[in-house]
């Protein structure tokens, strides 16, 4: 009796690569970031307090009276050098990997809402006059935090590992935070917060799609779900909107309906 012949093993497919995006904006916002720090420093020093609010740091009294732009400004503005060279570190890493993974449009709405709420959190919360980009970094922190959650399945040991030393980094700068003085706790917390809510709207969700070729790999797609990102934005915008409102309402009082 002749012997069954062996079983020819299905052709493998090579892994499939994430659809990843080229990094933009986070280079452009470094490029701001440095451009203004200098125009502070040859204006008088970035450490003036007069420069400081020449250049639109946060400052309650003027909110309240009109100059909203300040929630805006001070994402771009920082304190010194050290403080510069602090952010931009942190923004080059986190930055590039939250706009190669989740592209430029949601990169720029996570950047520009999470450094928005650190300046709303930071004007309801204080009135000490602040600047700098720490809200929208932690903002693009909460982001990958989300995305390693999301997929802690598929990224394995690798993913939970990085998650697990996001979380760490995330809790140590909170407790110094709070226990440091010249912190900004309440913009940290504000932007955190919102990269965190926008991050698990905005996170990519990853579909197969199947080959025209039996030779060709696997394809992935970003299907993330727009109705929920479009959902997600407007109630932020709506929740910032209306904590500004509160603000401005405590100050006002407070200053004596100034």
């Amino acid at each position: 009796m002749d012997p069954e012949p062996t079983p020819s093993p299905e052709p493998t497919r090579a892994a499939s690569p994430l659809p990843t995006h080229e990094p933009l904006w986070t280079y452009v916002i470094l490029g701001i970031n440095g451009l203004l720090w200098l125009a502070m420093t040859l204006s008088g020093g970035s450490e003036n307090l007069g420069v400081l609010v020449r250049f639109g740091a946060k400052v309650n009294v003027l909110i309240i009276l009109g100059e909203y732009w300040r929630f805006v400004a001070p994402i771009f503005l920082h304190i010194g050098f050290w403080h510069l060279a602090l952010n931009a570190y942190a923004l080059l890493i986190f930055g590039r990997d939250v706009e190669q993974l989740f592209g430029r449009a949601r990169f720029l709405a996570l950047y520009g809402l999470a450094g928005l709420a650190g300046s709303v959190a930071s004007f309801l919360g204080n009135d000490a006059i602040s600047a700098g980009a720490s809200g929208a970094i932690f903002g693009l922190v909460g982001a990958m935090v989300m995305y390693l959650f999301t997929h802690r399945r598929n990224l394995g040991r690798w993913g939970r590992q990085r998650l697990s030393n996001l979380l760490v980094v995330v809790g140590l700068n909170l407790v110094w935070g709070f226990v440091a003085t010249g912190i900004d706790i309440f913009g940290h917390i504000g932007g955190l917060l919102a990269g965190l809510l926008l991050g698990w709207a905005y996170c990519p969700r990853y579909q197969a799609v199947l080959p025209s070729l039996p030779w060709e790999p696997v394809r992935l797609v970003d299907a993330f779900p727009r109705r929920r990102a479009w959902l997600a934005t407007a109630g932020v915008v709506t929740a910032l909107y209306l904590l500004a409102w509160a603000g401005i309402v405590h100050w006002t009082a407070v200053y004596g309906g100034v």
